[in-house]
């Protein structure tokens, strides 16, 4: 019997032992990591700003192809689909985003509503960086705030949030994701978010301001909670509308007892109808991120149709902001699912993300964020945490992912404010506009 104990004990140990000798090498390989990208930004050339006018690239005649090619589109057969349409997004809906292209959209408002900002072009490592950058009143200027959009949006996101910000009396800066928008795609490899974090940062530290609040959506939850990991002693609060997390004992401990007793672990009917049963959350998760698999290994084959073809374009990209804004009702079809993510998104705000990315030829560039992080960053976002710095989460109903306050502690510990909303999705600044402007804003007063 004590031989017994001796034994199980010993081995426990051992695993103990080499768990910890694990965590010190895995430590070590990720502040490396960190190490050589701070010292590469560190030895980034200082250039000039320049003014930018998106007049210069948003021309009316790229738009017109676009429509010219529409008119004359193959018309697209619509194939019989079940109510979950697994096989992707319906005829129906491509040719009714297209009929709206072509007959009712009005690009030159896009440009006027663009116009009315202010944008700035500089080159910080190997990107050409686009920017909107608005100062605010002097009394609070001490809170610079950067937002960040993600895949496959645009700094048209902002649109409706930068005026009631700049209302407030906020400075506000926003810059381009590389190949989104305005911001031109990188002519080398390995610009991953990592590597954009340490840009953003150099950026903001190139406009004066040494210390910022940080809000970010999609990857540009990601990409803000990494520069909050680099460089704590810049950032004065990070607030996202995309929780994402580490996979921890967290996690772990969360899934095994909310499989069976799901009262005990989520605290909203949001976090249970999403999140359990595991099996359906797991099914669920599998089909809306197959493009996150496809474009983390071959972005450029699906880029160059997107490229080429406005179909093509509406076809991959223009899906995603009905998807993202939508409630995924299980019990109606796919279309019905798109139209009403529609309504909420506006069928106008997704033609002119549409006509962004055709009008600069980015998608294909576009979609390499999601290479780049899986072959560069993906260890990094696993494990890093955030521990000092406050942190702000919005959830919204319709968002992509939603976890518990319980599980984001894992990679957030010191989180300040967590708010549910009632209505809202993926994108959130189009389709609630007060609510995220309005936490965003609480969470800077708590801040002070």
């Amino acid at each position: 019997m004590f031989c017994c104990a001796t034994v199980i004990g010993g081995i426990a140990f051992i695993l103990f032992f080499i768990g910890i000798l694990a965590k010190k090498r895995k430590s070590s390989r990720l502040q490396a990591r960190v190490n050589t990208l701070k010292d590469k930004a560190n030895s980034w050339e200082d250039n000039e700003i320049e003014d930018f006018d998106p007049k210069n690239v948003l021309k009316e005649t790229d738009f017109n192809i676009m429509t010219e090619r529409l008119k004359n589109r193959i018309i697209i057969p619509n194939l019989e689909e079940p109510d979950n349409s697994p096989y992707g997004t319906p005829a129906t809906y491509v040719n009714h985003v297209a009929d709206h292209l072509v007959n009712a959209f009005d690009f030159s408002q896009v440009l006027n509503v663009l116009c009315q900002f202010k944008h700035f072009k500089t080159k910080i490592g190997d990107i050409n960086l686009h920017f909107i950058h608005i100062v605010g009143s002097e009394e609070k200027r001490s809170t610079p705030i950067i937002l960040l959009h993600g895949w496959p949006s645009t700094v048209w996101e902002f649109h409706k949030s930068i005026p009631k910000l700049v209302e407030q009396g906020y400075t506000v800066v926003a810059p381009s994701l590389p190949g989104h928008g305005f911001t031109d795609p990188p002519n080398v490899t390995g610009v991953s978010p990592s590597v954009m974090a340490c840009a953003y940062h150099k950026l903001m530290h190139k406009l004066g301001y040494k210390r910022f609040v940080i809000h970010g959506g999609d990857w540009g939850a990601i990409i803000g909670s990494l520069l909050t990991y680099m460089y704590p002693e810049s950032v004065i609060g990070l607030h996202n509308t995309m929780n994402h997390m580490n996979f921890g004992w967290r996690q772990i401990l969360q899934s095994l007892i909310g499989a069976v007793l799901p009262s005990l672990v989520y605290t909203t009917e949001q976090e249970k109808k999403f999140i359990h049963p595991m099996f359906k959350f797991g099914e669920r998760m599998y089909r809306s991120f197959a493009y996150f698999h496809i474009q983390s290994v071959l972005p450029d084959s699906y880029g160059y149709g997107m490229v080429d073809s406005p179909v093509g374009l509406i076809g991959w990209i223009g899906t995603t902001y009905a998807i993202a804004s939508s409630g995924r009702d299980s019990t109606v079809n796919m279309m019905t699912n798109l139209r009403n993510g529609l309504k909420n998104f506006g069928l106008d705000n997704a033609c002119a993300n549409i006509s962004l990315f055709w009008c600069v030829k980015s998608a294909q560039a576009s979609m390499r964020i999601y290479y780049e992080f899986y072959w560069n960053d993906l260890e990094l976002l696993r494990n890093f945490s955030i521990p000092n710095v406050p942190v702000a989460i919005s959830n919204f109903p319709n968002e992509i992912i939603h976890l518990t306050k319980f599980a984001s502690k894992t990679t957030f510990n010191n989180i300040k404010q967590y708010n549910y909303h009632k209505h809202g999705g993926h994108f959130a600044h189009i389709d609630n506009t007060d609510g995220v402007v309005g936490d965003l804003t609480s969470f800077i007063q708590k801040l002070k």
